[in-house]
C-alpha cells in the first residue's frame, strides 16, 4: 500500500468524517454565539414556553418530586392549591433536574444538554445517509442543513421539547436503517423507543413514523417478500406496536392527572384552519411571511427545496418505490400538521420545527437521485455545497443574534429582565423561597413566577381584573404582590393592594399583602 493510498483511507475513515463533522458543529456553535447566550437567562421570542419547560425541571430539582407527579410553580391546579400539571412526557426535566441536584441548578447545563441531544439526532442522520448519498460531505450538507435554521439554532438548546424531539426521530431512523442492512432485532427496539420519546415530546413528530409505518403495511400486503424494504414479520411489529401503545398510555395519563387535578398548561387538541376567521387567517398569513417564513430556514433554500420536489415528482419513476411513496407522503403529512394546527402560527413559530424532517427527506431523495451522477461527483458540486452552507450558516448567525436584540427581546430587558436579579433583595426584603407571590403583569404561565424562583400566581389562571380573585388567592396563601410594570399602579383595583410597600429594584416594586387580608 502506498503513502498516498494510505492518506487516502484515512481521509475516507469513519473516526475522520466523524471527526470533521464533529467540528464542524462546534464551529457552529460558536459562530451562532452560544458560548454567550448559553449563560443568559431564557429570553426572546416565545419566554411562555421556555419557563414551562424550566419550570418543571426546577420544581423535580427542588422538591425531588415522583416522575409521574410533575408540577410547575404556577399554583393553577385543585382550584389553585398547587401546580399539579403534565404535558410532554418529562424524561428531559426529570433527568435535568437530577444532574442539578449533583452539581447544582445552573441554565447552562441544561442548553448543554439539550445541545448533546441535539448533535446526537444530527450526528445519527450523518451516519445514516453516508452510505445512501455516497460520501461524507453530502451525507454531512444535508444533515447540518438542520443547524442552520434559525429556529432550530434559537429554540433548540432553549428548554422546548420540539428540536429534542425531531434529534430524537432521527436516531429512530437510523436505527431502522440498521435494521435494512444487518436484521438484527433489537435495532428495531431501539427505533421504536427513540420513536415513543420523539411523538410523546412532540405529537407532531409522527410525520414519518406513520408515514414509514404505511410503507411497512403497504408492502406487507401488495409487494413480494425479496422486493420488500423492510421485509417485516409479526415479530418485527411488536416494537413499534408497544411504542404506540406507551404513548397512547402516556397522554392517557396525562389527561387523568391533568383532570384529576383541574389543570392543564398545555393543549393537546388541535387548532384547524376551518374554525378560522377570513381576518384570523390573513393575520397569521401576514406573520408568516414577515417573520417565521424567514425563522425556518433561509428563504432561498425553502424555494430551492419545493423546486427540488417538483423535479423528483416528475423523476419519481427512477426512484426507489419507498422513496418515491415518502416524496408524497411526507408533504402531504406536513401539509396536514399545517391545516390541523394553523392557528397555533399565530405566535408559535416553534412548531414548525418538527416537520423539518420533511425538508431532510426531499434532500435525501435529491442526493441519492444525484449519487451515480457523473457531474455530482465534480470538485466545483463539492465547492458549490460548502459554499451554500456557509450562505446558510451565515444566515443563521444573523437571525440568531436578531432574535436576543431589538423589539424580539423588548418586553423582556423592560419588565422580566430585573426578576432574573431580585433574589438579593427578597432576602434583603426577608421574603422566604417558600412564599407565595402575586406576579402581574404577567400572561404567561410561569415567566415571572421561574425567574423569581416562587410559587404563586398569573395573569394566567387568574382574573385580576376582579378583587375576588385577589382576596382568593390571598386566602389561598400568596403573601406578596410583586409588579414588573408600574403603570398599572394608577388603576384603582390595584391601589387596594399596594398599602403596605416593601421594595422596589429597577421596574419591580413589591407590596406585601399580609395587611390584604384582614
Amino acid at each position: 500500500m502506498t503513502l498516498k493510498t494510505m492518506k487516502i483511507n484515512w481521509i475516507k475513515s469513519k473516526w475522520f468524517s466523524s471527526l470533521v463533522f464533529s467540528l464542524i458543529f462546534i464551529g457552529l456553535c460558536w459562530l451562532y454565539n452560544f458560548n454567550e447566550t448559553f449563560f443568559q437567562s431564557p429570553q426572546s421570542i416565545h419566554i411562555w414556553r421556555q419557563t414551562n419547560g424550566l419550570s418543571i425541571t426546577q420544581m423535580y430539582y427542588e422538591h425531588n418530586l415522583n416522575f409521574f407527579q410533575p408540577e410547575i410553580q404556577n399554583q393553577l391546579g385543585d382550584d389553585g392549591l398547587s401546580g399539579k400539571t403534565a404535558g410532554e412526557f418529562p424524561i428531559i426535566y426529570f433527568a435535568m433536574a437530577k444532574v442539578w441536584q449533583v452539581f447544582g441548578k445552573a441554565e447552562w447545563s441544561f442548553r448543554l444538554f439539550q445541545l448533546l441531544i441535539l448533535f446526537s439526532g444530527i450526528f445519527f442522520l450523518f451516519r445514516m445517509l453516508i452510505p445512501l448519498t455516497g460520501n461524507a460531505v453530502r451525507a454531512g450538507f444535508i444533515s447540518i442543513l438542520v443547524f442552520t435554521s434559525p429556529m432550530f439554532i434559537f429554540y433548540g438548546p432553549n428548554f422546548l421539547p420540539d428540536a429534542p424531539a425531531l434529534a430524537f426521530t432521527f436516531v429512530a431512523w437510523f436505527f431502522l436503517y440498521r435494521y435494512i442492512e444487518k436484521h438484527k432485532n433489537y435495532s428495531l427496539w431501539i427505533s421504536a423507543a427513540f420513536f415513543f420519546l420523539a411523538i410523546s415530546l412532540k405529537i407532531t413528530t409522527a410525520t414519518s413514523f406513520i408515514a414509514i409505518g404505511a410503507w411497512v403495511i403497504f408492502e406487507s400486503i401488495f409487494i413480494k417478500s425479496e422486493k420488500r424494504v423492510f421485509r417485516f414479520k409479526f415479530v418485527h411489529y411488536i416494537p413499534f406496536i408497544v411504542s404506540v401503545l406507551l404513548t397512547i398510555a402516556w397522554y392517557w395519563y396525562v389527561d387523568y392527572y391533568n383532570g384529576l387535578h383541574k389543570a392543564d398548561f398545555s393543549y393537546r387538541g388541535i387548532w384547524p384552519i376551518w374554525k378560522m376567521t377570513a381576518e384570523q387567517f390573513n393575520k397569521i398569513l401576514d406573520v408568516l411571511n414577515k417573520i417565521f417564513f424567514k425563522e425556518f430556514f433561509s428563504p432561498p433554500l425553502q424555494y430551492a427545496t419545493i423546486l427540488v420536489w417538483i423535479f423528483m415528482l416528475f423523476k419519481i419513476k427512477k426512484i426507489a418505490p419507498f422513496l418515491g411513496f415518502l416524496l408524497i407522503v411526507m408533504p402531504l403529512g406536513f401539509a396536514a400538521i399545517l391545516t390541523l394546527w394553523f392557528q397555533v402560527l399565530d405566535g408559535h413559530d416553534y412548531y414548525l420545527i418538527t416537520q423539518m424532517q420533511v425538508l431532510v427527506i426531499v434532500w435525501v431523495i435529491f442526493f441519492i437521485y444525484l449519487k451515480d451522477k457523473k457531474l455530482w461527483s465534480h470538485p466545483v458540486a463539492y465547492v458549490l455545497l460548502f459554499v451554500v452552507f456557509g450562505l446558510l450558516a451565515n444566515d443563521g448567525m444573523i437571525r440568531h443574534k436578531a432574535r436576543y436584540e431589538g423589539w424580539m427581546n423588548e418586553g423582556f430587558k423592560l419588565h422580566m429582565e430585573a426578576l432574573t436579579e431580585i433574589q438579593p433583595y427578597f432576602e434583603k426584603w426577608n421574603i422566604k423561597a417558600e412564599d407565595k407571590v402575586i406576579s402581574i403583569p404577567d400572561y404567561s404561565i410561569n415567566a415571572s413566577l421561574y425567574y423569581m424562583s416562587r410559587k404563586g400566581y398569573t395573569d394566567f389562571g387568574s382574573d385580576f381584573s376582579k378583587e375576588e380573585t385577589f382576596r382568593k388567592r390571598i386566602y389561598q396563601g400568596a403573601q406578596y404582590l410583586v409588579i414588573n410594570d408600574t403603570t398599572i399602579l394608577r388603576e384603582p383595583l390595584i391601589q387596594k393592594f399596594t398599602n403596605s410597600f416593601v421594595g422596589q429594584y429597577r421596574n419591580v416594586k413589591v407590596y406585601s399583602l399580609k395587611p390584604a387580608i384582614h
